[in-house]
């Protein structure tokens, strides 16, 4: 079983809830990161920033496999839809965001 964190350092953390040991060390963010979430599969993970981004991560590699650029403003929250085809990210430029994961 894994856990993410995220950190004012600009990184995020894999774990590995069982051993402890700190599995990926995902750096990218130019700013703190203030929401993590899994997509349903639990393969891919999504880490939005106040650097107005979010970041796609391949789980088993530790790899961003995609960043969307797009808000005008720090990003809030963000999360993937049930088929993990979509995701949401919501900013404080007052929109919310809906991306497509396959594509970006």
């Amino acid at each position: 079983m894994l856990v993410a964190t995220g950190s004012m350092d600009n990184t995020a953390k894999i774990w590995d809830v069982e051993t402890g040991e700190e599995i990926f060390n995902l750096k990218g963010h130019k700013a703190e990161i203030v929401s993590l979430a899994f997509n349903t599969d639990g393969d891919k993970l999504m880490t939005s920033s106040f650097d107005s981004t979010a970041r796609i991560w391949d789980v088993c590699s530790g790899e961003c496999i995609m960043e969307l650029q797009g808000h005008q403003g720090e990003l809030s929250c963000g999360q993937f839809d049930f088929t993990g085809d979509y995701c949401l990210t919501g900013s404080i430029d007052r929109t919310a965001r809906i991306w497509d994961v396959g594509s970006g």
